[in-house]
C-alpha cells in the first residue's frame, strides 16, 4: 500500500511539473508578438487542462477547438463559465458558433476581400473582436492556471517544512505515533467512509500519544493561567496539550489561539469518535477528513515547535 501511495504521489508530482512547464511555455507563445497558429495554443490548452484533472476546462477547450452546437445554453462550462463569458460564448450568436481555428480562418480571409468587397467589413470587424476576445479568454485560463501553480509551490514548501517538523518531533519524542500517522495514510488512501472515520479515530490516537509526550497523565490535576484545576488523566489529552503549550507561551492571546484550536480539533475528533463506537460512518466525508487531519498536522507542528523552545 504504501509503495502504490509514493508511485501515486509520484506521479502527480511530475504531472504538476510539467503543467508548470507548459503553462510557462504557452504564455511565453501567446505573450510575443508573432503567437503561432491558434491549433497549438488550444492543444497545448487541453493537455494543460487533462495534466490537471480539470474537466470543465477540457470541455471549454474541446468545444472552442471543434465548434459549438446550436444549443450552446445547455453546455455545462462550471468553472470556466467566466471564460466562455470574457469570449462572448454564453451569448450566442450564429457566427460565435465557429471554433477558434475556424474563426482564425474566416479573419484572414474576410480581411484579403475586405478592400474589394465594402459588405464584408462588418463580418471582418465581428470576427475579429470575437478572435481577440476568445484568445484573450484562453490567455486568462492559461493565466489562472500558471499562478495557481506558483501559489502550490508555495503552499507545498510550507506544508514539506511542517511534515518535517511533525516527523522530526515524532522520531524523536514520540516514535509510538509513527505507527498512527501511518494508519491515518492508510485509512485516507482506502477512499471509504468507514475507512475515513477510522483515519480520524486514528488522529485522535495520535494527539494522545503527543499529549503522553509532552505532559505525561498525572491524577493530581493540572491549574491552569486563569486558577482553573483541570483533570489530566490518560483521557484527558486535550487538557494536557493545553498545559504544555501555557507552559511554554507568555502571551495570553498567543495562549488563547492555541486553545481555541484544540478546542475545535478535539471536538471534532471526540464527535467522530462517538459515530465510531456507534458504527456510523457515512456523515465522514472525503473533505472534512482531509481538512481535520491537516488541522491536526499543523496542531502537532505548533506543539513541536513549542516543545524545541522557540515559543
Amino acid at each position: 500500500m504504501a509503495q502504490k501511495d509514493e508511485a501515486n504521489e509520484g506521479t502527480a508530482r511530475s504531472r504538476l511539473e510539467e503543467a508548470r512547464k507548459l503553462a510557462k511555455e504557452l504564455l511565453s507563445d501567446m505573450e510575443r508578438g508573432a503567437s503561432p497558429p491558434i491549433e497549438h495554443t488550444l492543444f497545448g490548452a487541453v493537455r494543460l487542462a487533462r495534466l490537471l484533472r480539470d474537466s470543465d476546462a477540457q470541455t471549454w477547450l474541446g468545444y472552442e477547438t471543434r465548434g459549438y452546437p446550436e444549443d450552446g445554453d445547455a453546455i455545462p462550462f462550471g468553472t470556466c463559465l467566466k471564460y466562455a463569458e470574457a469570449g462572448g460564448r454564453v451569448d450566442s450568436t450564429k457566427i460565435s458558433l465557429m471554433g477558434l481555428p475556424a474563426l482564425e480562418k474566416a479573419c484572414a480571409i474576410t480581411a484579403r476581400w475586405v478592400e474589394e468587397k465594402a459588405d464584408l467589413a462588418e463580418i471582418h470587424l465581428a470576427n475579429l473582436g470575437m478572435l481577440v476576445l476568445l484568445k484573450s479568454a484562453v490567455h486568462g485560463y492559461v493565466t489562472d492556471v500558471a499562478i495557481a501553480l506558483q501559489f502550490g509551490d508555495v503552499a507545498e514548501s510550507i506544508f514539506d517544512q511542517l511534515r518535517q517538523d511533525v516527523d522530526t518531533f515524532v522520531r524523536s519524542h514520540c516514535p509510538k505515533a509513527a505507527e498512527q500517522l501511518l494508519a491515518i495514510s492508510e485509512r485516507m488512501a482506502e477512499g471509504q467512509a468507514e475507512a475515513r472515520a477510522e483515519a480520524l479515530t486514528s488522529c485522535r490516537r495520535l494527539l494522545m500519544s503527543v499529549a503522553d509526550a509532552v505532559f505525561p497523565p498525572s491524577t493530581n490535576g493540572w491549574v491552569d493561567g486563569s486558577g482553573k484545576k483541570r483533570a489530566v488523566g490518560p483521557e484527558n489529552y486535550k487538557n494536557r496539550l493545553l498545559a504544555c503549550a501555557e507552559s511554554h507561551f507568555k502571551s495570553e492571546g498567543s495562549r488563547a489561539i492555541l486553545d481555541n484550536e484544540i478546542e475545535h480539533l478535539a471536538s471534532r475528533l471526540d464527535a467522530v469518535y462517538e459515530k465510531t463506537c456507534k458504527g456510523v460512518h457515512d456523515e465522514v466525508s472525503v473533505e472534512e477528513a482531509r481538512l481535520t487531519i491537516i488541522a491536526c498536522c499543523i496542531f502537532i507542528g505548533e506543539i513541536a515547535r513549542l516543545h524545541r523552545g522557540n515559543g
